[in-house]
Parts: C-alpha cells; sequence; structure tokens
C-alpha cells in the first residue's frame, strides 16, 4: 500500500489535512498514526517518519492551528487601530474568523493536548504566546500589569477560546459570537481601566 509520491511537505499537509478529516468526522479518539496511514493511503512507517507518535501528530495539527492564527491575529493588527475598541473589534474578529475556518476539530484537539504532560506544556506554550500577542496589541491603550493585569488577560483568552470553539461548532453564529465577545472584553477592560484609576 503506497500513496501518490509527493514531496515531503507536500506528504506532511496531506496528512495533517488526513488527521483533521479523522478528528472531525470521526473524533480524536480516532486518530492513531497507524488508521492515519491507511486513511491516507501510505504505509505505517512513512506516518511515523513525520511525526513519530501521536503526541507528535496532535502537536504538529495544533501548531497548524496556532501558526495560522498568529498571523491572522497579526494581519489584523496592522491595520492601525487607533482606539482600543477597534483593536478589540480587530482581534476578535481575526480569532472567530480563524476559528471557523479551521473548523470543529480544533476544540477536539486543544481537549486531547491537555491530555499528558507533554501536550499540555506545548498547549500552555501556545496560549501564552496568544495572551503575548494580546497583550501587546491593548498595550497602547491599557497597561495589564501585575497579577490584576495578568488575572484579566486569562480571563479575557479564556472567554474568547470558549466563544469562538462554540461558534466553530455552531453552538452560535458568528455575529452573536462577535458580539458577546466585544462587548464583554471592553467591559472587562473599561471596568479595570476605572478600578485602577481610583
Amino acid at each position: 500500500m503506497t500513496g501518490k509520491r509527493l514531496s515531503k511537505d507536500d506528504r506532511r499537509q496531506q496528512l495533517l489535512h488526513v488527521a483533521r478529516s479523522i478528528i472531525r468526522t470521526q473524533g480524536v479518539e480516532a486518530l492513531t498514526l497507524g488508521y492515519l496511514a491507511e486513511q491516507a493511503g501510505i504505509t505505517k512507517p512513512i506516518a511515523y517518519r513525520h511525526f513519530k507518535d501521536r503526541e507528535g501528530l496532535l502537536i504538529a495539527i495544533y501548531k497548524e492551528f496556532s501558526d495560522k492564527q498568529k498571523q491572522d491575529l497579526s494581519n489584523a493588527l496592522a491595520q492601525h487601530a487607533h482606539s482600543l475598541d477597534q483593536t478589540i473589534h480587530f482581534f476578535c474578529s481575526a480569532c472567530l474568523k480563524f476559528h471557523i475556518a479551521m473548523g470543529p476539530e480544533v476544540g477536539l484537539v486543544i481537549a486531547a493536548l491537555s491530555g499528558t504532560d507533554i501536550l499540555q506544556t506545548y498547549l500552555q506554550q501556545c496560549q501564552q504566546e496568544f495572551i503575548d500577542i494580546f497583550k501587546e496589541s491593548v498595550d497602547p491603550f491599557i497597561q495589564l500589569e501585575a497579577q490584576a493585569g495578568e488575572a484579566i488577560i486569562i480571563a479575557i483568552t479564556g472567554l474568547m477560546e470558549a466563544v469562538c470553539v462554540a461558534a466553530s461548532n455552531k453552538v452560535i453564529d458568528a455575529a452573536a459570537a462577535q458580539k458577546v465577545m466585544e462587548n464583554s472584553i471592553l467591559l472587562i477592560l473599561h471596568d479595570f481601566l476605572n478600578t485602577t484609576n481610583v
């Protein structure tokens, strides 16, 4: 059983595409390197050469998500927001579009990444990068410093992830998700500003 001969990068992209399809249609529990190889029409050793083990495959899937999200956020924030409200609008819009484009498997992969210490550590690193981008984007308008600022960021990014995953699963529509995120985040930030300025 051998598939069409592809370059290393093209084969990796093909395998990631098949892996996401398996997660979307059968759940993350169905995803093994052996099953991935079978579905992709290649031999098991080829799949193992690309990902080494199931953990490596899950990390590769999430890394693709994470890298794309960071690029989308960078592109959105390059629009030179002139206010906190505009910045939050661009940030929420980019996150929402990303999750919807990636599909419901995003939430399943995030849940799977919490399963072992290695995966949890990697997920935390990616989440910290996202937090850093958020903090940098709002810094011209509000400084989220010390423990209170860190707590605000954690609350906001957790809220965004939950709403975006719900939207990608079609639990809520995109317009409602965008409105809830923007309003909630701005309410939290303005409350923080009012508290710190007292």
